[in-house]
């Protein structure tokens, strides 16, 4: 069976039980918060099972599907703000936005090099 937490994330900092020092370990960047969170039983089961398939906690899995939803939030918003800018995308650009990213989901050899990065 593969290690999960902090065994994984500093296997030579096998932890002695103790909370604090595993919470760190387990979170060594930033500061989490507890919620209490109701999700419909087929998407607490859907969620349980992606979670299990990418070795991942429940809570890390669903961590990261509310940052990635973030992102896209921000994402339309630089669109909606650089249109107001500039003016609507063409259908041309729309169009060549979509062929692009749907090279990319593809996995097209090289396309995601091309792809500029922060």
């Amino acid at each position: 069976m593969p290690a999960f937490g902090p065994a994984l994330v500093f296997p030579t900092l096998v932890s002695d039980g103790a909370a604090p020092r595993c919470y760190l370990r387990c979170y060594p960047r930033r500061m989490v918060t507890k919620r209490s969170v109701s999700l419909d039983d087929e998407v607490a089961s859907a969620v349980e099972e992606a979670a299990k398939q990418d070795g991942v906690s429940f809570s890390a899995w669903l961590s990261s599907a509310a940052e990635k939803q973030l992102r896209v939030r921000q994402g339309l918003r630089g669109v909606a703000a650089w249109e107001g800018e500039t003016g609507s995308l063409s259908a041309e650009e729309l169009a060549a936005g979509e062929a692009l990213l749907a090279r990319l989901r593809s996995g097209v050899s090289g396309v995601a090099s091309r792809v500029r990065r922060r």
